[in-house]
């Protein structure tokens, strides 16, 4: 007979080592805790290690036999220890505690709020839990004030694409929309270039849904439907304010859209994000939301596409010849494989995972007077990325193998995202390293 499953079962506990240990002291090795031990630290000390490792979510997982633990870093889910169900009640009474969530509610989709305090900072905590088949289920996000105070220096945007930016900041009016997929940093991009415009003598207002980090130098404005603040509501509201900028959170329908349009039209400096694949993708999902492209070509001005991607760690990374798989992979792209590229490799100073950090892959759009025409005309996506692409238009992939190039990240990133790109956006010859 197989011999019963012992707990916990530290499974990264250099990713968690005062969770992990936490857990040996105070439980036994059959999964209950210790005489006197009530597991008042497993959550603080899962969400210290969580803080050292800058990760952003912490998710509990029952299974059949006992639960897991796992924390997202730098966009890549890591199991950390297996819990039994023992300690797995323990744990997740322990984080309704913090966000004073009835513990007896179990059977019900409930979320809220929490801050946890330590010694080196504060952290914003969204707490979400919901029923599932093998028991109840805890997502932890960490919101961490310092994530939405780096300058848009800090980003990872080309000199080029910098500037093309820089001289938007200095315009009176105008739309800018970050673009991208859920989770490619747009919220960030968006806040940094906020921390730049609230230094000038504006009015700042910003509609948001939720409000994810309260920032001093603006009016933020959370949309609530149960106190009647819906969409349209809050837009009216923030318009009647006489702004100087306006923030819509995410432009996702035709309302939002139309009034992000007419407020960059009547002279408002317009800043939103947008989910779409690439830079020009954000002009076809304006029109599919019923604008015309006339209302398009007056007040779009700037649009930023943008993935992430991990950085390797700079400590352990190595150069390398491509692979005879990798070189295929370039000549299926329509490229020119560079000479070396950089690989993870892992050590101590990243915790073994060869990465360390997350970088911005970027596609910095400046509209002209050649792309209004484009657009007032009636040209569709593949019309524009041509027109860009004879313009030698810096798009996503170009930027994404320049950092390739030189060492800031690996091939094994770059073909992730590579995936969701338009095949019309990848240039057909690259520079070599």
């Amino acid at each position: 007979m197989e011999n019963p499953p012992t707990f916990p079962r530290p499974l990264r506990p250099e990713l968690a080592p005062f969770f992990c240990n936490e857990l040996q002291q105070g439980f036994t090795a059959e999964g209950t805790p210790q005489a006197g031990y009530f597991g008042l630290d497993l959550p603080k000390q899962l969400l210290v290690d969580a803080w050292h490792l800058n990760a952003s979510d912490i998710h509990y997982e029952p299974q059949s036999s006992g639960a897991r633990v796992r924390l997202r870093v730098d966009g890549t889910v890591w199991d950390v220890a297996h819990l039994s169900r023992e300690q797995g009640k323990v744990f997740i009474n322990q984080f309704k505690a913090m966000a004073g969530i009835d513990p007896v509610v179990r059977f019900t989709p409930t979320h809220a709020n929490a801050k946890f305090h330590m010694v080196e900072g504060k952290l914003d905590l969204r707490i979400s839990l919901a029923p599932s088949a093998t028991g109840e289920t805890l997502a932890v996000r960490l919101l961490d004030a310092k994530c939405f105070e780096r300058s848009i220096l800090d980003l990872g945007m080309s000199l080029e694409g910098l500037n093309q930016v820089k001289d938007w900041l200095n315009q009176t009016n105008g739309m800018f929309l970050a673009a991208g997929p859920t989770g490619s940093g747009k919220t960030s991009t968006t806040y940094s270039l906020l921390h730049e415009l609230k230094s000038g003598n504006r009015v700042i207002l910003s509609l948001e849904d939720p409000v994810e980090y309260q920032m001093d130098g603006l009016i933020q404005i959370q949309i609530n439907a149960l106190q009647d603040m819906t969409f349209p509501e809050g837009a009216k509201a923030l318009l009647r304010h006489d702004p100087d900028v306006l923030v819509l959170g995410e432009i996702r329908d035709s309302i939002s859209a139309q009034t992000a349009v007419h407020a960059a039209i009547a002279g408002r400096i317009l800043l939103s994000t947008i989910h779409c694949r690439d830079a020009v993708g954000a002009v076809a999902a304006l029109r599919n939301w019923g604008l015309s492209g006339r209302e398009i070509a007056d007040a779009l001005t700037v649009v930023v596409a943008q993935r992430l991607v991990r950085k390797l760690c700079e400590n352990c990374r190595i150069a390398a010849k491509p692979s005879n798989l990798e070189n295929s992979w370039f000549s299926a792209q329509g490229l020119r494989a560079p000479s070396r590229v950089f690989q993870p490799v892992g050590c101590d100073h990243c915790k073994k995972l060869g990465y360390r950090g997350r970088t911005g892959i970027f596609e910095v759009w400046g509209l002209d007077e050649h792309n209004f025409e484009t657009i007032l005309s009636g040209g569709d996506e593949r019309m524009l990325r041509r027109s860009l692409a004879r313009r030698d238009h810096n798009f996503l992939l170009d930027d994404a193998l320049l950092k390739l190039t030189a060492g800031t990240t690996s091939l094994d990133e770059v073909r992730r995202i590579a995936g969701g790109l338009s095949p019309l956006s990848k240039r057909v010859v690259r520079r070599s390293s």
